[in-house]
């Protein structure tokens, strides 16, 4: 009998050092202002979309970023509106304006009194609206955790 309990520790201690040595890279989407948050494990170079409509030309917009360890870079801005991009000091034409700006581990934004505000990762979505009141300040970060905390996360 004692053999088959050494043996069960064994493979609990195992797995204990597994959950948590292996780490995963997370976007967190988290409310500053009310204790509400969304974690999203990521792929190397993961694509994120925030998508809004624009507060002073009601025009749609969607700015996309690549997650990487430790780093969300803005890749383009996505809208058909010349305005939209002109008031973004972008210059040219076309629906989608390229670049490759360094955010560094987070960015924030403010939840919208009227406007929706969506932030996507992959197949998963998040309603600014469903995680906080107009005027809360949301913040959007990566890092790397163990697979544990991520775990944890998830059922909690």
């Amino acid at each position: 009998m004692r053999p088959l309990f050494a043996g069960i520790g064994v493979l609990i201690a195992a797995g204990g050092v597994f959950l948590f040595s292996k780490t995963v890279t997370v976007l967190s989407v988290k409310n500053l202002d009310h204790p509400v948050s969304f974690h999203f494990k990521t792929a190397p170079s993961e694509q994120v979309t925030l998508a809004y409509t624009h507060s002073m030309y009601d025009a749609p917009v969607e700015e996309v970023f690549e997650v990487r360890d430790g780093d969300i870079v803005l890749k383009a801005v996505r809208t058909d509106s010349p305005a939209v991009m002109e008031y973004y000091g972008f210059e040219g034409t076309g629906p989608v304006h390229t670049l490759r700006r360094s955010l560094g581990p987070a960015f924030s934004i403010q939840a919208s009194s009227s406007q929706a505000q969506a932030i996507r990762v992959g197949r998963n979505a998040v309603e600014v609206r469903d995680i906080a009141r107009p005027g809360d300040r949301i913040l959007v970060s990566v890092e790397r955790v163990s697979l544990a905390r991520f775990l944890w996360w998830c059922v909690h």
